[in-house]
């Protein structure tokens, strides 16, 4: 893979309630972005995202899997976070790695319970939010109706950039208001023909196209010179200003999509490339101590480990984002937390269990390494010319739920301890300890699915 420069960076998290189809859409994300040629599905247990022995048991995701496509000279990591609340660590996770977020939602159900946890979530992490309405190929789904829950649950800020024309079982077209055009898709989805808007959806594209350069002039004060001088704003200029609403929450897209038949996917990934931040656009990040970090490959090296997971024949893979500089292979750096070196021995871009060889990863990227000595997730890795420098942590969800745990036999207390402690590595939102007074193990988690899964684990 070649070595992208910053400004070719995309990286995106999908979130949402579960079933809305997230892990669906990043399988046509991958295969649109040319790193499969096939689609696999959930129900045949053969997608990249959801490789791991207890999400194929359960089809569905119990944690986030990293992904990436190439697309129109870009690359775009993707974050594939799991639906379901006990698993919202990996969320958080995600979102601190991620530089937007993408919104999944059932266009059959609307806002759900897991919309308004994944929101709060994205609020407190400042991330700017896309929606993605899904689904749209089923009978009982309505997109006015989720636009409607949307715009009350969220504001008037939730904004339309597309409209379905035939949604239900017909769905193949897409009304793209920037565009002005209508997209139509194959009956096995893939790129779209461009089409004409059709006489009697005409005005109300307009409309919309006329509202939502109002909306983008807000943004800016040079914009909205330039919109009352003219009435209106140019490509560029309309660009720059939803681009920067986006960035600052003042706007909220609204696509739409139908993954499971790969209809809309060609149209997101360009809305992705043309208006969403490279990670040098979005604010700087800080230190514990206050230093801003910049989004430039020219500055001494920081980057943050946001995942850990432990794979049979590889052992630990630690999952970072480049803050600041660049990282190289054989490239010498220190723990910012502890002090400890590490060599960075080899660099991937990773695809669930497809892992390609980097030689290089800079600023805003995205990648693996293995075999890292003394260090975890939420540490941080610089080079030695910044070596205390320490990003301000990922702030994960305190323990909800408490249960106590011990070995079927006694002899197995020290199995027991080991594979707690590798749980542990891999979820920071579980923590374990012993309690003197009980004289009992005690794991904390966010639910009970959660420690169930925690169980399955370690038996």
């Amino acid at each position: 893979m070649k070595v992208y420069k910053t400004n070719e960076l995309r990286n995106i998290v999908l979130i949402g309630g579960a079933k809305t189809g997230k892990t669906t859409l990043a399988e046509a994300i991958l295969f649109e972005g040319g790193v499969i040629n096939r689609r696999g599905s959930i129900e045949d247990k053969n997608t990249v995202s959801d490789y791991r022995e207890i999400e194929l048991e359960r089809q569905n995701s119990v944690s986030s899997t990293i992904l990436y496509a190439e697309h129109k000279g870009h690359k775009i990591n993707v974050i594939d976070a799991p639906g379901f609340d006990d698993f919202i660590g990996e969320v958080v996770a995600g979102l601190h790695a991620a530089d937007t977020a993408f919104m999944v939602i059932n266009g059959q159900n609307g806002v759900e319970v897991g919309t308004e946890i994944n929101w709060r979530q994205a609020t407190a992490n400042h991330k700017p939010v896309v929606f993605l309405i899904n689904h749209l190929e089923h009978e009982k789904s309505s997109f006015e109706e989720s636009i409607r829950q949307l715009k009350t649950q969220f504001g008037g800020s939730v904004t339309p950039l597309q409209y379905p024309v035939n949604e239900g079982h017909s769905f193949n077209s897409i009304i793209d208001v920037l565009q002005q055009k209508m997209l139509k898709y194959p009956s096995g989805g893939g790129k779209a023909e461009v089409l004409d808007i059709p006489a009697d959806q005409k005005a109300k594209a307009e409309e919309m196209l006329n509202s939502l350069i109002e909306t983008a002039a807000e943004n800016d004060e040079t914009l909205m010179e330039s919109f009352f001088e003219n009435g209106t704003l140019t490509t560029d200029e309309l660009k720059r200003g939803l681009k920067l609403g986006i960035i600052n929450r003042g706007l909220f897209p609204v696509l739409c999509i139908g993954a499971k038949l790969n209809m809309g996917v060609d149209a997101m990934l360009d809305f992705v490339i043309n208006y969403l931040p490279s990670p040098d656009e979005m604010p700087a990040r800080k230190t514990k101590e206050g230093k801003e970090l910049k989004c430039k490959a020219t500055d001494p090296t920081s980057a943050l480990i946001f995942k850990t997971s432990i794979e049979e024949h590889l052992g630990e893979i630690s999952f970072f984002k480049v803050l600041a500089g660049e990282i190289t292979e054989a490239m010498d750096m220190v723990n910012g937390v502890n002090g400890s070196k590490e060599r960075i021995s080899q660099l991937f871009a990773v695809a669930g269990k497809k892992r390609e060889k980097l030689e290089k990863v800079v600023a805003g990227d995205i990648a693996a390494t293995i075999k890292l000595k003394n260090a975890r997730t939420n540490q941080t890795l610089n080079a030695p010319k910044n070596s205390g420098d320490v990003i301000e942590p990922i702030e994960f969800p305190a323990p909800k739920i408490t249960m106590a745990i011990k070995a079927k036999n006694t002899a197995d207390d020290e199995k027991l301890g080991v594979a707690l402690t590798e749980i542990q590595k891999v979820d920071p939102t579980l923590t374990i300890e012993y309690s003197k007074e009980l004289k009992q193990i005690i794991i904390r988690g966010q639910g009970e699915l959660h420690l169930n899964i925690a169980k399955w684990l370690i038996e």
